[in-house]
This record gives structure tokens, sequence and C-alpha cells, in this order.
């Protein structure tokens, strides 16, 4: 499986330093050049994780120009949510677009492109054993300023079978 993904996901975990769980579950990480200089341009612990994930295994993937009714379907998005979205619909299978932003979600599910957040993820490393349990991991989140709403929080808890 591919992951392709926007900027919010791959800043989140490399906030609680667990960059490593997209390497463990895809065969590729891919990312459009609009998200690579979004993430150049973050500052903090978080930027030498996202440095060496840029190293090692995140790949920056040059794309072609989307065809007009699919810029249009994502017109109201911004450059690094098009791009994922557009580098994503490049693949015809075995792709989940990493995409947190309610708008750009709704653009993919117009292209039919499987998605999925950062909550997602999380969930799928507990579900593969990489994690034996999330909500450290969601509040850790939270206390380095990564903004999950408690509705959310309270229904990933749920779903990891913690609450």
């Amino acid at each position: 499986m591919k992951i392709v993904s926007d900027t919010g996901p791959i800043i989140g975990l490399a906030k609680i330093d667990a960059l490593f769980i997209l390497k463990d579950i895809a065969r590729e990480v891919l990312i459009p050049p609009a998200v690579h200089r979004e993430l150049l341009g973050k500052v903090g612990i978080e930027s030498e994780r996202i440095d060496k994930a840029l190293s090692d295994f995140i790949r920056v993937t040059e794309l072609k120009p989307l065809e007009p009714a699919i810029r249009e379907i994502l017109s109201d998005l911004d450059e690094g949510e098009r791009q994922a979205i557009g580098l994503a619909f490049t693949f015809s299978e075995n792709v989940i677009l990493l995409l947190d932003d309610r708008a750009g979600r709704l653009g993919a599910e117009k292209l039919n492109i499987p998605t999925t957040g950062l909550i997602g993820i999380l969930l799928l490393a507990k579900e593969k054993g990489i994690f034996e349990k999330i909500s450290p991991l969601l509040d850790e989140l939270r206390n380095q300023g990564y903004w999950i709403s408690d509705e959310v929080v309270n229904i990933a808890r749920h779903l990891a079978g913690e609450k």
C-alpha cells in the first residue's frame, strides 16, 4: 500500500515522535512538492524528526497538472491539499490519502480516493500491534498543541476499545 500525505498528519506524528508508523504500515510514503515546502517551514522539535523522515522514507513526488474537472472539484482547497489529492488520484489502487481537513476529504471522496486521518493511522497502528494503546498518543498530541476535538478523541478511544 502507498500513503500519500498532506502536511497536518505528518506534523502531528512528528510531534509525538511516531512518524515511523507510516514506514511500518506503507510500502511507500509520498508527498507532493507543496506539502514538502510546508514541512520545510516547520520549526520546533518536530522539524528534526520531519527532516529525518524526509531523508529516510518520505519521498517527494512530482505530479502532472490536474485535469480541469479535477481542478474545479478541488478549487477551494489550499495548494498542499490540492496537490496531495491530485497525487493520490494518479494511483489507480493500493493508495490511501492521509488528510485531516474535512473539505479536502470531501473533495477526495468525489474522486473516489480512500482517505484516513491521523487518528485513523493511530487506530491502524494499534490494530497492527505497533502500539498497545492510543490514548496516551492522543493525550500527547493535544499536549503538543495538535488540535483534536473532545468528540473525536472519545470516538477514537471507543474504536480502540479504550473507553
